[in-house]
């Protein structure tokens, strides 16, 4: 099941994003977690790819980097953006390719590790399809019974 819901995406503004942005955070529709890309490298340190909790703020992300990756300091481009599709989409149509090339260049395993994560979210994404059709806390179905009825 896709939810390639018609919504047009701009590929190459993403991409250019993808080209040039230090620490990225990509939201989902169907899941709260964020894809997190720290491109930044030094000696000790490669790229970060992990999978985060949401933040109310920019300004809690950065507390949040500064707690993880505080050898950098604070970024010079941090940018957010929600894919208003699947993960599956995301993967199929490679729209992380520029993105992939990047941190291949500055770690071994940069791209194994986006992969790796992208495997993760799609998971995620499968069993918030499956919540939603078997009705769960964060999908409730319309025709449950409300406890007061």
């Amino acid at each position: 099941m896709l939810t390639e819901n018609g919504l047009e995406v701009d590929v190459e503004a993403v991409h250019d994003l993808l080209r040039r942005a230090d620490v990225l955070a990509i939201g989902f529709p169907l899941f709260p977690e964020r894809l997190l890309i720290d491109t930044r490298t030094s000696g000790d340190e490669g790229p970060l790819v992990a999978i985060v909790e949401p933040v109310a703020t920019v300004q809690e992300r950065y507390l949040w980097l500064g707690k993880h990756r505080g050898n950098f300091g604070a970024p010079e481009a941090f940018s957010f953006f929600t894919w208003p599709h699947t993960v599956r989409g995301m993967r199929e149509r490679d729209i992380l390719a520029p993105l992939r090339s990047r941190l291949a260049d500055v770690s071994n395993d940069g791209g194994e590790m986006l992969d790796q994560a992208l495997e993760r979210l799609a998971g995620l994404e499968q069993n918030a399809i499956r919540d939603a059709i078997k009705g769960s806390q964060a999908w409730r179905a319309v025709w449950e019974k409300s406890a007061a009825a």
